[in-house]
């Protein structure tokens, strides 16, 4: 009886505490991070350019 009542109120307290770290993860977006998008969107700016060059 005792651990049914410690499992019952330790699934509540890890899915608080797991959906704080996921949406933490979510706020904070690093310089590093910041600049990886902006080289990939100019990667695919340069894509697209090569595509509409070749379809004429």
């Amino acid at each position: 009886m005792e651990w049914t009542w410690l499992i019952v109120l330790i699934c509540p307290i890890m899915m608080l505490f797991m959906m704080k770290g996921m949406h933490g993860k979510h706020q904070k977006n690093t310089k590093s991070e910041d600049n990886e998008l902006k080289e990939l969107r100019q990667q695919v700016k340069e894509l697209n350019l090569k595509v509409d060059e070749r379809k004429g």
